[in-house]
């Protein structure tokens, strides 16, 4: 099981990034976080990556970081590693308006067919 304080760290570090300006000293010292969300996707950790989404999305950010949440770890955690996720991610998108409105800026990128369009169905349903 992935340790929940270093989840929570590298929210934070990613959230610093990506709300910071590009010459701010924010960025150069939480660049380390794509790094690690890279190493999580491509290595298999899908539950860190999946436990990240969760401790982010809920959080207060402008709409352009939210959108870089959806086109890049959720996208991400759905192309690599849909099918093991999207029952997780349909419940939550069902019970969640926030992250049912997140699902909007994840793309297909390479995810299944059958991922992709239960992705399409669960988004902007009134339940």
């Amino acid at each position: 099981m992935p340790d929940t304080l270093h989840i929570k760290k590298t929210v934070n570090a990613w959230l610093s990034y990506w709300s910071a300006d590009d010459d701010s000293p924010d960025r150069a010292e939480n660049s380390w976080v794509s790094d690690e969300l890279l190493d999580w996707t491509m290595e298999n950790d899908s539950e860190s990556l999946w436990l990240f989404v969760q401790e982010a999305y809920p959080r207060q950010m402008s709409e352009r970081v939210a959108s870089i949440l959806a086109a890049g770890p959720l996208e991400d955690l759905l192309a690599y590693h849909g099918p093991a996720y999207i029952e997780k991610v349909e419940h939550l998108a069902r019970t969640d308006p926030k992250f049912n409105n997140l699902l909007g800026g994840v793309w297909r990128n390479s995810m299944t067919v059958d991922v992709w369009e239960r992705v399409q169905a669960v988004r902007n349903k009134v339940w």
